[in-house]
């Protein structure tokens, strides 16, 4: 099996992003891909909150949103259920010991190269994956948290669905066992919302309802399934 993991803060996730997934996914022949959003990279721990950030959780719906649809990625969330630094050696070596005798191939931005000696235990790390470098894209979650803030159009630095979650600020339903059903649902489906309706199948939709519901100024609350709120 060959696995591939991409990591990083993804403060929000953008077009290039999943572009880079995608390439990935096909250049590598890969039968999966972890996207692995990070609670705090060590390199920009120092830095302190860049204005405009989102959350973890939001960071984490949005991938959701991002990656909605694609069979072959899974949004894996463990680093921001541990908190704290996130160092691509422990992410890597617990998804190694979850996948024995997996290629893993690490993804990496280009501008990262040089500094990967410097990375937690790199020798380690270079014996459980190889790495695989793309440059930077156009797309930049910088931009992206400026616009917002100004209030500009952010175009197609996004996917659609991203868009539509932030300018309508949906978050998940708050009652979080509730929501890990509906997600428990829609993988057991294979992507078709738990309540069948015929007009799906999306992954982590906005469907056409929330679509519609997301436009109407006067509606608030949640979505059919019961997974996203719209306050």
């Amino acid at each position: 099996m060959n696995i591939g993991i991409f990591g990083g803060s993804f403060n929000p996730v953008h077009s290039g992003h999943v572009g880079i997934a995608g390439k990935a996914i096909s250049e590598l022949s890969l039968d999966k891909l972890y996207v692995v959003p990070a609670a705090m990279n060590p390199f920009k721990a120092q830095d302190g909150e860049k204005p405009g950030s989102f959350d973890a959780a939001t960071r984490l719906l949005l991938l959701r949103a991002a990656f909605n649809g694609n069979a072959k990625v899974t949004v894996d969330d463990r680093e921001l259920k541990k908190g704290g630094i996130s160092y691509a050696v422990d992410t890597v070596e617990e998804i190694a010991a979850e996948n024995p005798g997996a290629a893993i191939t690490f993804i990496v931005g280009e501008d990262s190269v040089p500094g990967l000696p410097d990375w937690k235990d790199y020798s380690r790390l270079k014996e459980l994956c190889a790495f695989k470098a793309y440059p930077r894209t156009k797309e930049s979650s910088t931009e992206i948290r400026r616009r917002i803030m100004s209030g500009e159009d952010l175009g197609e630095l996004v996917p659609e669905q991203v868009g539509l979650f932030i300018k309508h600020r949906v978050t998940e339903n708050p009652d979080a066992k509730l929501a890990g059903a509906v997600r428990a649902g829609l993988v057991r489906k294979e992507g078709y919302c738990p309540c069948r309706l015929p007009k799906l199948p999306e992954f982590f939709c906005p469907c056409e309802e929330f679509r519609s519901q997301l436009a109407d100024d006067a509606f608030h609350g949640l979505c059919h399934c019961r997974l996203y709120l719209k306050p």
